[in-house]
């Protein structure tokens, strides 16, 4: 694998350009001021922009990805720290929070270690929903203890039983939830700049629709939260495709980092659309093994990833993206029913 990285970065793999850059942040500018703008014309253009909008949030929190990833140059230099910045503006949630939480989760997707009563806790936090969603049948168990009382056993159970059917409409309301742990994050941490372009995302936000829609102000309101609630539901959909679904382990059982990549990530369909809409994300397991590699260049590195895997003893899960969902409503269904 590391013999891989050494030709990517000879072939320029891992470098972004300065008209990408460029592109990047015209897009992060461009695209919600003609949403807003749509919005003051009302009618069919309104949904255009409401849609745009939507699309918008994940393909921000793509760059925010690229940013923290140190794609652009370490994140601490000006420019990555000024992109991040206004990412959190145009984005509602900042870097803080998500550095910690999304390097751990490099280190180890989907794994867990076991406490003293031997039951399987997550060290990964995207696999700790309690009590909203129980990801794998084999943390049933850890889901329970944080019912203490007889109605909050009754309550997780009652989610857990119903988890498929309310799994898409709590993939909506990401957002919401990510947003307030960013802030709560960055004010708790003296990153107050930051805590505040959080903030000013939702006040200018609702502000704006609410003045700008040719109709009452709640509808311009509306509007702003129907695309933060599409927004949610993209993202927080690419994520579940690329690693729920696949393994939950002891990482004390792994064989190092890449056979815990290879455990828990799984690739789903590359195309000029799907890689556009996943910000390059389908190719989930690239991303793993070369995560500060350009995501433009993710997909150009299957083949030889694959081949470099599967010789070295590593699985290299590849689903199209039916089969992806099914496994991941397979594996909440499981969770449901134990």
């Amino acid at each position: 694998m590391a013999s891989l990285k050494t030709e990517a970065r000879a072939k320029g793999y891992f470098d972004v350009s300065m008209r990408e850059q460029a592109l990047r942040c015209a897009e992060l500018i461009a695209v919600p001021a003609l949403a807003f703008y749509l919005l003051t014309q009302g009618g069919f253009a309104a949904f255009v922009g409401f849609v745009m909008l939507g699309l918008h949030y994940p393909r921000t929190a793509y760059l925010g990805h690229d940013l923290a990833h140190n794609q652009w140059g370490p994140r601490d230099d000006a420019k990555p720290r000024f992109m991040l910045r206004a990412v959190a503006l145009l984005q509602g949630f900042g870097a803080t929070w998500w550095v910690e939480k999304h390097e751990l989760h490099h280190s180890f997707p989907n794994a867990c270690r076991t406490n003293e009563d031997g039951v399987l806790t997550p060290i990964d936090g995207d696999i700790d929903s309690v009590p909203w969603i129980v990801w794998d049948k084999a943390l049933v168990e850890y889901n329970s203890l944080g019912a203490d009382t007889s109605w909050k056993e009754k309550i997780f159970l009652a989610l857990r039983r119903a988890q498929v059917v309310l799994f898409f409409p709590l993939l909506s309301i990401a957002r919401f939830n990510w947003s307030w742990q960013s802030i709560e994050t960055a004010f708790r941490r003296e990153k107050t700049i930051e805590g505040a372009l959080c903030v000013a995302h939702w006040v200018l936000g609702m502000t704006l629709a609410g003045m700008l829609t040719p109709g009452a102000a709640w509808t311009g309101w509306l509007w702003f939260v129907a695309a933060q609630l599409l927004g949610g539901f993209i993202l927080a959909f690419v994520f579940v495709l690329n690693h729920t679904g696949m393994e939950i382990y002891d990482a004390t059982e792994a064989k190092g980092f890449y056979d815990r990549q290879a455990r828990s990530t799984r690739n789903t369909p590359s195309s000029l659309f799907f890689d556009w809409l996943t910000g390059g994300l389908n190719s989930q397991i690239e991303h793993h093994m070369f995560p500060t590699m350009a995501r433009r260049n993710l997909s150009k590195m299957r083949d030889a990833t694959r081949k470099a895997m599967v010789e070295c003893g590593y699985a290299y899960e590849e689903l199209g993206n039916r089969e992806a969902m099914q496994a991941v409503l397979g594996a909440l269904s499981a969770a449901a029913k134990a």
